[in-house]
């Protein structure tokens, strides 16, 4: 949904302004000297650093050509395209990260673009280990998938510092601290970032959880993950799930999976010190002392989402209104009302394939680090009380906060969500369903009163009155054309 604080803020983001560190610039020019070395062995050095390979990425990209062709997706094309000679100048022109940055966000800048570069590592390794055609612009699309956290840490404001101290307890996931901190979703200003910048479409949609269901954008996400799990200590929340997950796409056993990060990790620690770190400790025997570790979903926050009034307000005067003619910005609104302004952790709809008989995910908010739970796919033979509400029985929502009912659900619906206490509505337009829309608090501690009840309901109607009307105008062909891919609102062009 937005706000102008947040598109000023976009609008004053400038890619010139993201800094490089200075031995990239050491490490670069004796490669650059050598007649010998490949694209590929600059390329790596670029691709150490997120500041240098962004310009290079978009520069390339923004060569008029006097045939267009198909993006540059890789640094090696990049690289080509430029010219040496302008890859120095990029080098040499850009602005220093110690130059711009106080002390103490020096060392978070320089952690960001350590944690960058090792996703990109991993990214690439999956990609070749899965026998992907472009494994070079998987790891491109991990190196810059945490653009809008190094952005924020060059140009935001102090409140940079409370998200860093937040996001350092280890049963708060990176979603949870930018909500409390920040007040704005990093990953959402990424993309902006992205787009703005005309960054290919591998970069821009990695950074979006809905494209989860996709393989290569999840491993891109996955890497970042494992990366900052690394940098971590192998101690955050969600780590065993992540790795699980991992090893699981790539068919391999937990052993041979760990092997495999193992290996990226010592490489990494080969420049480990160019970033201020010291050595990563390998990938621990995965299964052994995970959750007293802080990994299980059992471990709980330190806090629940509070609610905020004046988005929950600004989300039901929008959807009152007939200002929105695109059904994807209605569901994006919709939940943005249910996250920010009810404080509901993880909100999600839900596209009905009756072909199919699933639902599937469509748009999201507050699960940008639960993967698992971003590839939402469910059967409705096994979807138990959800499938009930789509069946025209009458019953359209339900409400499941106490032990006895969450446990009746059946097992695949407790896997993807975890069984925590949720609330459920089935979506019908034209007296037929078309999605269903979820809401949850993680913590059983954060519980489900009767005020989020009563506005997850009143917000739900509100939006699926504005699709009926928006679906009656488009119909009648009055007022401005319905963008997206149409109604029912599956694939839903534009959303986050």
């Amino acid at each position: 949904m937005g706000s102008p604080w947040f598109d000023t803020l976009i609008d004053q983001l400038r890619l010139e302004d993201l800094p490089i560190q200075p031995v990239t610039r050491r490490m670069l020019e004796p490669v650059l000297a050598d007649e010998w070395a490949g694209l590929r062995r600059i390329a790596q050095v670029v691709l150490g650093d997120p500041g240098l390979a962004v310009r290079v990425l978009q520069q390339a990209n923004a060569v008029e050509l006097r045939y267009p062709g198909p993006e540059i997706v890789t640094l090696e094309d990049a690289i080509h395209r430029l010219g040496l000679r302008r890859l120095a100048e990029l080098a040499q022109g850009a602005v220093v990260d110690e130059s711009c940055l106080d002390e103490r966000r020096l060392v978070y800048y320089r952690q960001g673009c350590a944690r960058a570069w090792l996703a990109a590592l991993l990214a690439q390794d999956w990609a070749e280990c899965d026998r992907d055609r472009v494994p070079a612009e998987v790891a491109l699309a991990a190196l810059l998938n945490n653009l809008g956290e190094l952005s924020w840490l060059v140009h935001g404001d102090g409140r940079i510092q409370r998200y860093l101290e937040i996001l350092a307890h280890p049963a708060v996931l990176p979603h949870e601290a930018e909500y409390v901190a920040l007040g704005a979703n990093l990953e959402w200003l990424g993309y902006r970032l992205a787009v703005k910048w005309g960054l290919p479409e591998m970069v821009r949609e990695s950074m979006r959880a809905r494209n989860a269901r996709h393989l290569r954008p999840l491993y891109v996400m996955l890497a970042t993950q494992i990366a900052r799990h690394a940098l971590g200590g192998w101690r955050c929340l969600g780590q065993l799930g992540d790795l699980t997950l991992a090893a699981e796409l790539l068919q391999l056993d937990l052993g041979s999976f760990r092997a495999r990060v193992d290996r990226v990790l010592d490489h990494f620690n080969e420049r480990a010190a160019q970033y201020g770190l010291a050595q990563l400790a390998h990938l621990p025997p995965l299964g052994e002392g995970l959750a007293s570790a802080g990994h299980a979903s059992s471990c709980m926050p330190p806090f629940c989402l509070a609610p905020r009034a004046d988005e929950l307000a600004r989300a039901r005067e929008l959807l009152a209104s007939d200002q929105i003619q695109d059904p994807a910005q209605i569901i994006l609104v919709w939940l943005e009302g249910l996250h920010h302004g009810l404080g509901l952790n993880r909100v999600l709809y839900a596209s009905l394939e009756a072909q199919t008989g699933t639902l599937n995910a469509d748009q999201l908010m507050g699960a940008d680090f639960e993967l698992a739970f971003s590839r939402f796919n469910l059967r409705l033979d096994e979807a138990g009380p959800f499938a009930r509400l789509l069946e025209g029985s009458g019953v359209r929502w339900l409400r499941l906060d106490a032990v006895s009912s969450t446990e009746s659900l059946p097992q695949s619906v407790k896997i993807l969500t975890g069984g925590v206490p949720c609330l459920a509505r089935s979506v019908w337009l034209e007296e037929r369903p078309v999605g269903l829309i979820y809401a949850d608090r993680r913590a059983t501690a954060c519980a489900l009163d009767d005020h989020a009840c009563q506005g997850f309901l009143a917000l739900s109607d509100l939006a699926e009155s504005a699709l009926a009307r928006l679906l009656l105008r488009s119909k009648a062909g009055a007022g401005a054309p319905v963008r997206g891919q149409g109604f029912p609102p599956d694939g839903l062009a534009g959303a986050r």
